[in-house]
């Protein structure tokens, strides 16, 4: 049989892939991914791409549900396109996540053991609002985008679109963020603001709203509008201090700019502040007699779910003890890349007698040395991870060495570096089991991964963190 484009083909799903498509496998064809099915599921789809061994399809109608299945509890969940799996029960959610984990380790990183390696995804837990696995998000970036009225909307985006869906009733967020999403639905045409078209980009418009609630914190709220350079600076002061002065439980307000095209909610400048901007968190990780305390920049990156992150930093000490990779009566050294504000690395203090945390972002190191007062033997650098080539030949080699990278990975320069320092252990942690799995086969001529922890850091999406430990070869 041949399969074009444009078909429309019945299909029965039988799997997940780490960015949440589902999988067909045919008798009769190539490998199907879906977007939107779940396993189980019998479905009407169209074929939009087609290559010899896969091919890719739009979701049409589900002919019948997987036995498992529950009704999607957000009411946005048809239009939103940022809970993939929501009618997919949490429990199911652990299984197919720890799965994802090790079919990327097997498949990709070339670990046959993966299955026996890997353990339990650790759920969410829970929170100051209840179950763990919804209104989780200390942060949440919404969009603006111009209504078909050529007014702006705020919200979320449509699941494979620019367009943006007013969501009024999000399932992760907290009532308040809800409350001061609709405030600024209302403020931003009182004060003649326009929004930024992705396709048509406008330096005189909004591009996002980012609110930051801190979970330790519940008093500490702080909204973040980021515009074009050109923006109507006075009309956002205006929009700040109604924000400010209202109900709804603001605590803090910045406006930053950003002139770059991509499409990210990062401003590359502060102009303005108001309020009691300053963030903080804590965490209280194994180890510790207190909670760390964390101070944040608004445009510092931490983990959005503080519960589940202590669990992730708890695991990462618990994996690096349980392996030998952590020297007795407080002594080596533990260098950690990729570090920003040293979560990770001062999870790692009162076990080290020395601790180095490497950072390419300026005000991240900033903030790093000042979390990290209390702990006189641990120091941070301003240096691109790729450099800890020289940092070893210039100190020599550490006990431990963490990393924490972006989704992206490792810098190959960085594994070259590990595999001739040959540093004693690695605890990596990862936000992609791709990524994950292709750096563990790239440091396999030296390392042997020893055991994976999975943690959920966000319920009803495919996205899964998790610690591994590698130790050298002997």
């Amino acid at each position: 049989m041949t399969w074009s484009a444009g078909d429309a083909r019945e299909l029965m799903l039988c799997g997940l892939t780490h960015d949440g498509r589902a999988v067909a496998r045919p008798g009769d064809g190539p490998v199907v991914f879906v977007r939107g099915g779940l396993p189980g599921q019998r479905i009407l789809a169209r074929l939009t791409t087609v290559k010899k061994r896969m091919a890719e399809a739009r979701l049409l109608e589900v002919l019948a549900r997987a036995a498992d299945e529950r009704p999607a509890p957000c009411p946005h969940a048809e239009a939103c396109g940022g809970c993939a799996w929501q009618t997919l029960p949490y429990p199911a959610q652990l299984v197919w996540k720890r799965r994802l984990l090790t079919d990327a380790l097997t498949r990709i990183g070339g670990i046959k053991e993966a299955d026996a390696l890997t353990r339990p995804t650790l759920p969410s837990p829970a929170n100051a609002f209840g179950p763990g696995e919804w209104q989780y998000r200390n942060k949440m970036e919404f969009a603006f985008a111009p209504g078909p009225d050529g007014l702006p909307r705020l919200g979320l985006r449509r699941r494979a679109s620019h367009e943006v869906v007013e969501v009024d009733a999000c399932l992760l967020q907290t009532d308040r963020t809800m409350r001061i999403l609709a405030a600024l639905r209302r403020l931003v045409p009182a004060h003649g603001l326009p929004a930024r078209h992705p396709e048509n980009p406008d330096a005189a418009a909004l591009r996002f709203a980012v609110i930051r609630e801190p979970a330790t914190d519940p008093s500490a709220c702080v909204v973040e509008l980021i515009t074009g350079p050109a923006v109507n600076a006075p009309a956002v002061a205006g929009l700040g201090r109604a924000l400010l002065s209202g109900p709804w439980g603001v605590s803090g307000f910045i406006h930053s700019t950003r002139a770059a095209p991509s499409d990210l909610a990062y401003g590359e400048k502060t102009v303005l502040a108001l309020g009691r901007a300053a963030l903080a968190e804590s965490l209280r990780v194994d180890g510790h007699a207190a909670p760390l305390r964390f101070a944040l920049g608004h445009g510092a990156f931490f983990q959005v779910n503080t519960p589940a992150t202590e669990l992730l930093y708890s695991s990462a000490v618990k994996l690096a003890a349980g392996y030998g990779g952590i020297p007795g009566d407080r002594g080596g050294a533990c260098w950690d890349l990729y570090c920003g504000v040293g979560g990770l690395a001062l999870s790692f203090a009162p076990y080290f007698h020395t601790v180095l945390g490497l950072e390419s972002v300026p005000a991240a190191v900033a903030l790093a040395r000042r979390n990290a007062a209390a702990f006189s033997h641990c120091r941070f650098e301003c240096a691109d991870a790729s450099r800890v080539g020289e940092y070893f030949r210039r100190f020599g080699t550490p006990n431990l060495v963490s990393a924490d990278p972006p989704r992206a990975g490792l810098d190959p320069r960085v594994t070259r570096a590990l595999v001739r320092a040959r540093p004693a252990a690695l605890l990596m942690v990862s936000c992609n089991p791709a990524t994950l799995a292709r750096d563990v086969a790239a440091l396999s001529p030296a390392y042997e991964l020893k055991a994976v922890q999975p943690v959920d850091l966000f319920p009803q999406t495919p996205h899964v963190e998790s610690a591994a430990f590698l130790c050298l070869r002997q």
